[in-house]
């Protein structure tokens, strides 16, 4: 066997490493998968110091960057609703008052 072979050959697999491998399998396909989803999130801007205060916002979920302002809901639900479709995801809608109105719209 060459030198270089003997360098970068192919590492047997022993026991250990196939039951290692199949457990941390096992871990991700236990996961909620609507864990791992992100949601869009319609919210009004409260912010009184913030130039778009009293706006609807669209938003990802866990994130503070607003993707959008709008004037009225039902447009930011409207622009909320192409961005879910395209990603699979579902938009949560919040009243005034920061409570839920509607989720998995």
């Amino acid at each position: 066997m060459g030198f270089f072979k003997k360098l970068f050959g192919r590492k047997e697999k022993t026991k250990h490493d196939d039951t290692s491998n199949s457990e941390a399998t096992k871990d991700t396909q236990q996961s909620d998968p609507k864990e791992a989803q992100n949601h869009y999130h319609i919210s009004m801007n409260r912010d009184e110091k913030s130039e778009n205060h009293g706006m609807w916002r669209v938003r990802m979920e866990h994130s503070d960057k607003t993707i959008k302002h709008f004037k009225t809901q039902k447009a930011a639900i409207e622009y909320a609703k192409t961005l879910a479709e395209s990603a699979g995801v579902s938009i949560v809608i919040h009243k005034l008052d920061g409570s839920i109105r509607k989720q998995q719209y």
